[in-house]
């Protein structure tokens, strides 16, 4: 029996995992060549028995397993609104954009390009210089369609509307 990892969780593709491309979703090839290999931090979201979902901000595309680097998830995700913390006197606290989520391999850990006002900033920023700001909501399994039916054999006897008194 195949010991498969719990879901979701976070990782990166440092090298081409496999010869070829049979380990691709056909589908999306072309955009998988395009960010594999890179520093991207992936999230892992889901498997259907063949394929594992890769999340990157919006865009999804489906592998097969492969050997990639597994990295911890720091709990943020591209796109959310961040507050970056400020320092004293040297730094000022902004509310800033994730951008990107990049895996330093060197220093064996995740950093952040953030925008800020709609323009990126030119630092790597670390999680524990930021505070979340964006709520994200679980997802709870839905819940079996409750079907009412009127009892069949009802007597409601008369109704009357009375006029008000």
């Amino acid at each position: 029996m195949i010991d498969w990892p719990e879901l979701p969780d976070s990782g990166v593709y440092l090298n081409w995992p496999s010869e070829g491309t049979d380990w691709i979703h056909p589908d999306d090839v072309a955009v998988v060549e395009h960010w594999i290999p890179s520093d991207r931090v992936f999230h892992r979201i889901g498997f259907d028995g063949t394929y594992y979902q890769l999340q990157y901000g919006d865009a999804a595309v489906r592998v097969k397993p492969t050997l990639w680097l597994k990295v911890n998830d720091e709990g943020f995700r591209i796109g959310d609104q961040v507050e970056v913390k400020g320092i004293e006197l040297e730094r000022e606290p902004i509310i800033a954009r994730i951008l990107e989520i990049r895996y330093d391999a060197a220093l064996g850990s995740i950093y952040y390009l953030l925008e800020h006002r709609e323009l990126p900033l030119a630092r790597r920023y670390r999680a524990e210089e930021m505070n979340l700001l964006t709520r994200r909501s679980e997802l709870r399994e839905p819940t079996p369609e409750t079907v009412l039916e009127p009892p069949k054999n009802l007597d409601a006897g008369e109704w009357k509307l009375e006029p008000p008194a």
